[in-house]
């Protein structure tokens, strides 16, 4: 929809174009968060939590994970998070992704705390980030230590490209394709059970997929923007996919609530749109991946108040998606593009260039 025609029609779009306290010239971004909300009580879903293998790894895991993304506003609510993390292990939810030195959140010794009871019942994934001058060895002595385990499941890093060139080495993007190796021969003596990266652009898996053993791929799933890069054009992971399923390489998706910068806008949207109130955004966001033909592996979101785990887990255990849902999400991403504009920072806005 043009940017004319969508403030003419939109009600919501007069607020997402004021949403900066600005016109539509100088581009200004605003992340809107959605507010803690602790004393929010809805009822426990009951069910069953569908379960799969990532890849050929005979890693057998939850289809929803408990995201890793943290926000530091969250982080001292300490009680408030171990009761989300026990009553997620209770709902069935084995996979536990979980970041420390990234975003700064330093959560692999309080989630250490809160799995200790089921540490060997549970797939603990994470990102290798050395810092503070370790090693990716050190680092790995220090993340075993802090989960009480012999060996971490699911170890991923935010790189691809490898490089000969000095000034790229100096840099810590440049260092992490040397991980890679450091990383597979931890894999050999049985401390970590798969290796694994994280994509939002097909063209960033052409590399390591021809280079390494990959044993899973994540990438960014959901309804509003399910495309790629690819030779510099847009593209899809449509054929991605199939191939690396043949490979036996596992993938699991993220972002389903098409990226923290976006739940909040598109959730207003979504109150807008929906005159009945019957609707839940977020439940039917994760149908629409659940019921997408591709069967991924596992589905990591994000979760931030004790009411998100319960509207998360009840889509799994209530999968199908109703006419109305799906209506509801295609007049969302059909108008969609001003509040994007103003909430996608920089780094993100590549996301919204052909929605």
């Amino acid at each position: 929809m043009k940017r004319r025609t969508f403030l003419a029609n939109s009600a919501y779009g007069v607020i997402g174009a004021g949403l900066t306290g600005c016109g539509l010239g100088k581009r200004q971004v605003r992340q809107e968060l959605t507010p803690i909300d602790f004393k929010k009580r809805i009822a426990k879903p009951s069910g069953s939590m569908p379960a799969s293998e990532i890849g050929k790894t005979g890693i057998k895991v939850s289809k929803f994970g408990f995201g890793s993304h943290m926000r530091k506003d969250i982080i001292p609510y300490t009680k408030e998070r171990e009761w989300m993390v026990k009553e997620a292990v209770d709902l069935g939810i084995n996979l536990f992704d979980v970041y420390d030195y990234e975003q700064q959140c330093f959560q692999y010794e309080p989630m250490g705390r809160y799995l200790a009871p089921v540490i060997n019942d549970v797939v603990i994934s994470i990102t290798m980030w050395p810092f503070d001058g370790r090693t990716v060895e050190k680092e790995l002595e220090r993340d075993l230590r802090l989960f009480g385990r012999d060996y971490i499941d699911l170890v991923r890093i935010h790189a691809w490209k490898s490089t000969n060139d000095p000034a790229t080495l100096k840099s810590q993007v440049g260092h992490r394709w040397e991980w890679w190796e450091t990383l597979f021969k931890m894999k050999e003596k049985g401390y970590i059970r798969a290796v694994g990266v994280p994509i939002h652009a097909r063209d960033d898996l052409a590399e390591p997929l021809s280079e390494l053993p990959l044993d899973f791929v994540i990438l960014p799933y959901n309804f509003y923007h399910n495309w790629t890069w690819a030779a510099g054009k847009k593209d899809t992971f449509e054929d991605t996919i199939p191939n690396l399923r043949k490979k036996g390489i596992g993938v699991i998706t993220m972002k389903p609530f098409a990226g923290d910068y976006l739940i909040a806008p598109l959730g207003k949207l979504a109150t807008d749109y929906d005159k009945t109130g019957e609707i839940n955004f977020a439940k039917a966001c994760l149908r629409y991946v659940i019921n997408s033909p591709h069967n991924f592996d596992a589905t990591l979101g994000g979760m931030y108040n004790p009411y998100h785990l319960y509207e998360n887990v009840d889509a799994y255990f209530n999968p199908q998606m109703t006419d109305e849902e799906s209506m509801l999400l295609k007049k969302i991403g059909k108008s969609a593009e001003i509040v994007a504009q103003h909430h996608l920072p920089d780094h993100y806005r590549f996301l919204n260039q052909w929605v």
